[in-house]
């Protein structure tokens, strides 16, 4: 659909925000969908509401949108390139550190580049600080074994004679602050000479550390003698002092390609995606290496879910923890595909995060964002997607107004009954005891913790260490007993590790779930045991060597803990909500959400109308007698809550019991009611009042003609039904009338058994 410069400066100043905000408007408008506006979206941008995913399957999504950088007219910032490594925070959380590089120099071969790099202390939630004119570039850096920065330039050198490359290497002891420089000679042999490409080169992207300490780096260029380009594989042997050819990726017949992004799957093979050289959108190839780079299969076309050939430029890849593994391109817009099993065989689900075009003429098309984007992982599920609003080409349009935005991209496994243990670890309500290596300065990250930070990186393990003729070994003790159903586990970073993992309801008599033995993991790796309550897990280790715990997690059958979900999202298995979705932000008296209980997430209804409310609905099976328990917190009680009892009446839908608490009069404490089908009947007042930004525990004990619920210590009985039922099955919770205002409540931990 042709759009003109009226329609777009409509769609632009609708809201009066200006060009750049406008043009994230415009990411709602073109192509995202209403999922994953965030906790607050634009003005006008859809509320998640209605149905959740499956909770029994992989679920893929966007979240929140920000700033990196958003600068006035005229002052170019584009192409964003991306590193972090991990740090521990104040609380003793693992937090990303990230590097955010961008570039204001002109796109053509003969610009040397001039960098902006925005730093982020926080996982990316914030990047207070911005340097210009930095002399290193985030596109391809890594951590050393010894805990420091390598960085190399996209750029090499010739060297003084003429007659071969220098990379330009910059290594960094304090996180980035400073650098030192070296040149390092690449050694390429008589059949494989650097041609006409400016510099002989392009280093791209991310460098990776193999066992051993070998370096090895894509890159691309034209050979002497060949027509087109060619991504071959660098490596260094001597810490980046010096390199060479390690491997030719094979195009055959589909023509030369160029920028490289590459991850190792969850299968430990090396996956490469090419960018092909035709076309402005050109087509995206992919080459799988099984000997660490060393030889490739010979690249074929990339095939998205539809089934059609991808067209992109500047692919970067993630594997998560969680073992989804993440594609970003663009060219056209921003877009994030997501393969299920992370291997990158085949590719399961595509999201335009961002698109921004101001025509569809001509080069139009590809004006606004360029489409070169970067990743990086933040948690289990989770990574954050780096992606320009402009190129100095293609920002004409908003009157040379750049920025730099982010999002978050997520893809979850299945279950919903995910324990958050690094929470309950730092506010001691659970502990973790053993056999550990002694910390290491290289890398404070390491420590027991690590085992359920969400980070695989290098040097985030939780590493056993065993004592004579014993085994490490690593015990957790967890705040209370949980039906166990699942256990994700991944052992070190593609090395072969071994260990047993053990339950336990008492912490003397263990039962082994799952007996890993050689197994190389580069993601977790997911056990289904028999439900049983666990209060303590075990894992043991190698006899004669460390064993790495790079990531552990636990699986509660029947329970809703909402940390296995898409930011900001309806939560998988919920129904018919509105106004009510998953939230995820720290605990700051600064604003209503205070976390889960004991954990970081949790359900939140929302009401800020005065003609609607906020509603969700848990459906489960039906049956005869019902049990719920959750944790129910508040911090906004004018609009009461209500928990209504679904259940059927001659196969149809009906509410049988409805429960609604309401505030007092100044400080009294909360008033019980039940709803008898005409009007609401007080079934007394709380002992005392709930505080706010507190969790209270709550259940209902339901058959079809008695109810009793229990908030904290307090029990209320009834038979005054809403309505007659055959059968119950699940809960609907609820703001009460639309024209109530003023109700913030947040469920956590939430089980309905028969």
């Amino acid at each position: 659909m042709r759009r003109s410069g009226k329609d777009l400066r409509t769609r632009i100043h609708y809201l009066g925000l200006g060009a750049a905000a406008g043009m994230l408007i415009m990411a709602g408008l073109v192509g995202s969908t209403a999922q994953g506006q965030g906790s607050l979206p634009l003005q006008g941008s859809g509320f998640v509401a209605g149905d959740g995913a499956d909770p029994d399957s992989i679920t893929s999504g966007a979240g929140s949108h920000w700033n990196v950088l958003n600068w006035g007219p005229g002052a170019p910032a584009a192409v964003p390139a991306s590193y972090s490594i991990n740090k521990v925070d104040g609380t003793g959380r693992t937090t990303r550190k990230i590097l955010v590089s961008t570039q204001s120099n002109p796109d053509v071969a003969s610009a040397a580049s001039e960098v902006n790099l925005s730093t982020s202390e926080d996982s990316g939630l914030t990047f207070l600080h911005t340097e210009r004119d930095q002399p290193a570039t985030a596109l391809n850096m890594t951590r050393m074994p010894d805990g420091s920065l390598l960085q190399i330039d996209f750029i090499p050198e010739w060297n003084a004679e003429h007659t071969g490359v220098d990379l330009l290497v910059r290594t960094s002891t304090d996180d980035g602050e400073h650098w030192k420089l070296q040149r390092a000679p690449v050694a390429m042999p008589e059949d494989h000479q650097l041609g006409p490409t400016p510099n002989g080169l392009r280093v791209h992207r991310r460098v990776l550390v193999l066992p051993g300490g070998t370096l090895i780096v894509p890159a691309y260029g034209t050979f002497v003698g060949e027509r087109t380009s060619s991504s071959f594989v660098l490596q260094s042997s001597d810490g980046g002092e010096t390199w060479s050819l390690r491997s030719v990726i094979p195009t055959a017949d589909l023509g030369g390609s160029n920028e490289v992004g590459w991850t190792f799957t969850a299968d430990n093979r090396l996956l490469a995606v090419l960018r092909g050289t035709v076309g402005g959108s050109p087509e995206l190839f992919r080459s799988v290496s099984e000997d660490n780079g060393r030889t490739w299969t010979t690249a074929r076309k990339l095939i998205g879910p539809d089934g059609a050939v991808l067209h992109g430029i500047y692919p970067d890849l993630v594997l998560q923890p969680n073992g989804t593994l993440l594609l970003a391109t663009g060219r056209p817009d921003v877009r994030v595909l997501t393969s299920n099993d992370g291997t990158g065989e085949h590719w399961d689900s595509a999201r335009t995060i961002f698109a921004n075009y101001p025509s569809t003429g001509n080069n139009g098309r590809y004006d606004g964002t360029s489409g070169n984007t970067s990743m990086e992982n933040v948690g289990a599920g989770r990574s954050i997607i780096f992606y320009d609003q402009c190129h100095v080409w293609g920002c004409g349009a908003y009157d040379e107004q750049f920025g730099v935005s982010a999002s978050y991209v997520a893809a979850v496994t299945p279950g919903v009954g995910l324990i958050d243990v690094a929470s309950k670890l730092i506010d001691k309500s659970a502990s973790v005891s053993g056999s550990f290596a002694a910390p290491d300065r290289r890398f404070p990250e390491q420590r027991p913790a690590a085992a359920f930070d969400g980070s695989s990186a290098v040097g985030s393990e939780a590493v056993l260490v065993p004592r004579g003729s014993r085994p490490g070994t690593m015990v957790l003790k967890l705040d209370r007993s949980y039906p166990i159903n699942r256990i994700g586990l991944m052992l070190g970073h593609g090395d072969a590790e071994s260990a047993d993992v053990a339950v336990s309801a008492d912490g003397s008599n263990w039962k082994t779930v799952n007996r890993v033995r050689d197994r190389q993991d580069r993601a977790m790796r997911y056990t289904d045991v028999t439900a049983s309550d666990v209060g303590y897990l075990k894992i043991t280790g190698a006899k004669d060597r460390p064993t790495k715990i790079t990531e552990l997690q636990l699986y509660a059958a029947g329970i809703d803990t909402f940390e296995n979900e898409l930011p900001f999202a309806v939560p998988r298995g919920w129904t018919d909500a509105e106004h009510a979705w998953v939230t995820d932000v720290a605990a700051d008296p600064a604003y209503s959400e205070f976390g889960g209980d004991h954990s970081r997430t949790a359900l939140r209804l929302w009401d800020k109308w005065t003609d609607d409310n906020a509603r969700i609905t848990r459906p489960s099976p039906a049956t005869d007698h019902q049990r719920a328990s959750m944790s129910l917190g508040q911090t906004d009680t004018r609009a009461p809550l209500t928990i209504g009892v679904r259940g059927t009446a001659g196969g149809k839908p009906v509410t049988a019991w409805n429960f609604r608490l309401k505030a007092g009069t100044g400080s009294a404490p909360q008033q019980l009611e039940v709803n008898n089908g005409t009007g609401w009947v007080g079934l007394g007042a709380l002992d005392e009042a709930i505080p706010l930004r507190t969790y209270r525990p709550v259940s209902i004990d339901a058959t079809t003609d008695r109810a009793t619920i229990t908030i904290g210590s307090q029990t209320f009985e009834t038979t005054t039904t809403m309505n007659a039922a055959d059968q119950l099955a699940g809960l609907t919770f609820s703001t009460d009338e639309p024209a109530g205002y003023g109700g913030i409540y947040y469920l956590d931990n939430l089980s309905i058994t028969g």
